[in-house]
């Protein structure tokens, strides 16, 4: 298992840098081609067709990964139901696109969903080629796959957006690249779905997976009911920067925490009957994750207005207070998003679906009194003073099944907040001592903050020592391939 975690995590990070920092730089010229309209369209299919594939999804994707001697019945039974339900879920999508366009006074918003629906049923084709992957640990396969697709799908949105072609660049993206990877993802798993289905544990299977459902159709719809309020609401144009925002403000979850948490499901089950190794494997995972999110998302608020000055253009800077409150949205969901990991390697998985729950209970209501109260801005305050509330619930029954407290977390995280408060110190410094009056003078600013503000971070975090110090070594030299050997347990 190390040497496989050693060679995941090597094509996770190096693969997964290389093809997001294409993408995001793709990114940044997509949107200063395209206008926030278009963003605010693309938000608002997106949040039908994301719903409807993690429901058709059924949760089987977990099951795969938690269910450790799954048979070809089993496995081709799990595929035919997915696939049988993304066709369904694109039905239902074609056939209701006029009323949700209707419903948002947005004519464009039914074609948009009729053609970025067909992405329903690629999506459910990898779903179990995918889990398999994971299941066996071989991330650098998944990792292989997305770098593939990333490849065809950047220059196929560019193309389209310099051409023009407004929102269908963004659409053509969310077909290209699933597209792709189903053929690399089956080209690696070397599995075939065959026609013999069936197996006396099916009810089983489809227990856990549809409480994994509940909590992650849950966790989807939450997820997504801000734009749904902002889009009934204030139309196209103000969804587009929120959404601009919300992506900016989270890129630490998606960049960083996304790839600690695809190596911490299997790892978790694995570990599951072990909760010292389970503990010691959480406490590694939160030092390292912390000590690059929390950074990031508190540099991204004290520098927002300089960098949507310099990096997007002047027709994206309403979003910049929007930027910094959802900067500490990230900040939140890039540690809570290690805490899932642990619930379901202990079949605590009904506890998520009524967590989630209780999110749908009282987000919804806090989105629509903070757009009504203060509009975009409104939206955002109600992510970081609710959520984490609600979020707080599902932190201490992980650390039960741990069998550890918040005074550990605290201890574990000392490090980081300080040097953290050392380097928004020096940031705060430039911005006031380095005054802007145009673009080229917020570029310098920008550089100086971001590379003295780094500066000080690291030096921080090596003059404190501990721990952390020996463990991103550690990283280092698995990164650099000079280890192969993973800890996922103390010694």
């Amino acid at each position: 298992m190390r040497e496989r975690i050693a060679r995941s995590l090597f094509w996770l990070v190096w693969s997964r840098g290389a093809v997001q920092a294409a993408s995001f730089l793709s990114a940044l010229v997509v949107a200063r081609l395209l206008n926030p309209a278009d963003y605010g369209l693309m938000a608002l299919a997106g949040v039908w067709i994301y719903a409807i594939a993690l429901i058709g999804e059924l949760g089987l994707g977990a099951a795969i990964v938690q269910f450790r001697d799954l048979d070809a019945r089993e496995l081709n039974a799990c595929f035919w139901l997915v696939v049988g339900l993304g066709g369904i879920g694109y039905l239902a999508v074609y056939a209701s696109a006029p009323t949700i366009g209707a419903w948002f006074a947005s004519p464009k918003l039914a074609d948009v969903l009729r053609v970025a629906g067909l992405s329903l049923p690629l999506v459910a084709v990898r779903v179990v080629p995918d889990s398999l992957l994971r299941k066996r640990l071989e991330l650098d396969r998944v990792s292989q796959a997305e770098v593939a697709a990333m490849l065809v799908a950047i220059p196929v949105v560019v193309a389209m957006a310099w051409s023009g072609a407004g929102v269908w660049a963004l659409v053509a993206g969310t077909l290209v690249t699933p597209l792709v990877q189903n053929i690399v993802s089956f080209w690696f798993v070397r599995w075939w779905p065959g026609l013999r289905v069936g197996s006396r544990r099916l009810r089983e299977i489809l227990r856990y997976s549809l409480a994994a459902l509940g909590a992650r159709a849950g966790w989807a719809v939450y997820q997504q009911i801000d734009a749904v309020v902002l889009g009934k609401v204030f139309g196209e144009v103000v969804l587009g920067f929120y959404s601009m925002a919300k992506l900016l403000a989270t890129l630490p979850v998606d960049k960083v925490s996304v790839v600690a948490n695809q190596l911490a499901l299997p790892i978790m089950a694995g570990l599951q009957t072990d909760r010292r190794a389970m503990r010691a494997s959480f406490l590694r995972g939160l030092r390292l994750v912390a000590c690059l999110t929390v950074p990031l998302c508190v540099g991204m608020a004290l520098v927002a207005d300089d960098f949507v000055s310099v990096v997007l253009a002047e027709k994206w800077r309403p979003m910049v207070p929007l930027l910094r409150v959802l900067s500490l949205l990230g900040l939140i969901r890039s540690l809570d998003v290690l805490l899932p990991p642990v619930l379901f390697a202990r079949y605590r998985a009904a506890f998520l679906f009524w967590w989630t729950g209780a999110l749908l209970l009282a987000m919804p209501f806090a989105f629509w009194a903070g757009a009504v109260w203060m509009g975009p801005l409104g939206v955002a305050l109600a992510w970081i003073t609710v959520y984490p509330v609600i979020m707080a619930w599902m932190a201490r029954e992980a650390l039960r099944e741990l069998e550890t407290g918040w005074k550990t977390l605290r201890h574990e995280l000392r490090t980081i907040l300080v040097a953290t408060l050392m380097m928004a110190g020096v940031v705060m410094v430039v911005e006031w001592a380095l005054p802007a009056s145009d673009v080229v003078d917020r570029l310098v600013r920008l550089v100086v903050a971001a590379g003295l503000g780094a500066a000080v971070y690291a030096a921080s975090i090596l003059w404190q020592g501990g721990v952390l110090v020996g463990e991103i070594e550690e990283v280092a030299g698995w990164l650099l391939r000079r280890h192969a050997a993973v800890r996922t347990s103390d010694g």
